[in-house]
């Protein structure tokens, strides 16, 4: 092939890749300080004798104002998590020493998510930026960190890393360890929707985190199905106040015992659901370190199963996991679900259309609550589908494609 149409190829291709590829800003949690004196740990494996993976990630630490000390604290924090994940991909990380509100310990998250990028698992779903370099291998944000996290200058700091425990001090050591799952994806965007507080919401531009999608309730009711429970909506926020969301492992242990999220009955922003129950999982035992709240002296320097297990079943590769796969699996085949956006609408229903459906033709159908027909037209090979729905009165409606998947939605 001559140059010229080489040349000429790989823009078309590289173009179509870069429409495809989508990325928005991420999100912070706030992550609270407890006022109790725990004096518990749990320090897991010496990993100072474990074999070096070849495999293993790498993560690099931009710093601004950190103390020396502090910064030694940090990098035994980000020692573990390079032990532990599996990536070809350097994972960029900017830490500030600041100060913030009296009783945060720390703010983190991913700089920007990103969706349908190359080898994405799940298509329309939004991945934090690590984790998407990792799946697909390239760096997607050039110089851009991909975790940020500030840290309470103004707190009592600990800086031992060798689980020594330290009355009313907080161990930094546990905290970065913590912060860091938060950039990985150990976040939820569900949340109360707006200043409406008797409804909550999930999604960015109406689609989800990765995280998301596995958060079900004991029934197997799955918080993200809008078919069940509306987006926003008064029975997702009864949802996530229930003390009952379990988070959906594919395989390995966990399958069989669900790990349990915290959703207290009154809803906290920044720990409802990116945070583990922890009556089932107590401070100072193996998953005490994704609990909503640090307290002083508490001391947890490994994450625990549960918490590998999250991390794996949303795409990363994570050594030491009993049930280790090399990329998640959806329990409920996301890219085979129709999800629609925004619900309520009064103008536009944006259709994601499942991707079994991609490159066949298929009826779109809007039936009224009575089975009244009141819409109809066809697509034809689309990922994506706009209905205009302006003519429709106000009031509930299904909205069916190919004959048997169907989803509510309301008309504003």
């Amino acid at each position: 092939m001559p140059l010229r149409e080489i040349i000429f190829a790989f823009l078309i291709l590289s173009n179509l890749f870069c429409h495809a590829q989508e990325s928005r800003d991420g999100y912070l949690i706030e992550c609270e300080a407890s006022e109790s004196n725990e004096d518990v740990a749990f320090l897991g494996p010496i990993l100072k004798n474990s074999r070096p993976q070849a495999n293993t990630a790498t993560i690099n630490v931009t710093y601004s104002n950190f103390p020396s000390d502090a910064k030694d604290a940090f990098q035994a924090a980000v020692d573990v998590w390079q032990s532990l994940l599996i990536s070809k991909v350097p994972i960029k990380i900017t830490a500030t020493w600041d100060a913030i509100s009296s009783n945060t310990l720390a703010t983190s998250g991913a700089k920007k998510v990103y969706k349908n990028f190359a080898n994405s698992p799940i298509r329309d779903v939004w991945y934090p930026s690590a984790l998407a370099e990792s799946i697909a291998g390239v760096n997607l944000n050039g110089t851009e960190a991909d975790i940020a996290i500030t840290v309470n200058k103004n707190i009592s700091w600990s800086f031992d890393t060798d689980g020594t425990r330290q009355a009313f001090k907080y161990d930094l050591m546990t905290v970065i360890l913590h912060e860091i799952a938060h950039g990985l994806g150990f976040t939820t965007s569900m949340k109360l929707a707006g200043t409406n507080e008797t409804q909550a919401q999930w999604g960015i531009e109406g689609l989800p985190l990765i995280y998301d999608i596995f958060s079900q309730r004991s029934s197997g009711q799955v918080l993200t199905n809008t078919a069940i429970i509306g987006n926003p909506s008064t029975q997702l926020k009864a949802a996530i106040t229930s003390a009952d969301v379990f988070f959906k492992i594919s395989s390995g242990p966990l399958s069989k015992d669900y790990p349990k999220m915290y959703a207290p009955t009154t809803y906290r922003s920044g720990g409802t659901l990116s945070h583990l129950d922890e009556s089932k999982y107590p401070k100072g035992t193996e998953n005490s370190l994704m609990s909503p709240q640090i307290g002083a002296a508490e001391i947890n320097h490994y994450p625990g199963q549960v918490i590998l297990g999250i991390l794996n079943q949303i795409g990363w590769g994570v050594l030491k996991y009993d049930g280790f796969v090399i990329t998640a699996t959806e329990p409920q085949d996301n890219s085979q679900q129709m999800f629609i956006y925004p619900n309520p609408s009064p103008d536009v229903l944006n259709v994601i259309v499942p991707e079994k459906y991609h490159d066949k033709t298929i009826v779109v159908e809007i039936f009224d609550m009575r089975g009244v027909l009141m819409h109809e037209e066809i697509i034809e090979s689309q990922t994506n589908a706009k209905i205009n729905i302006q003519k429709l009165p106000f009031g509930k409606y299904i909205l069916r494609i190919a004959q048997n998947e169907s989803i509510q939605f309301i008309k504003n």
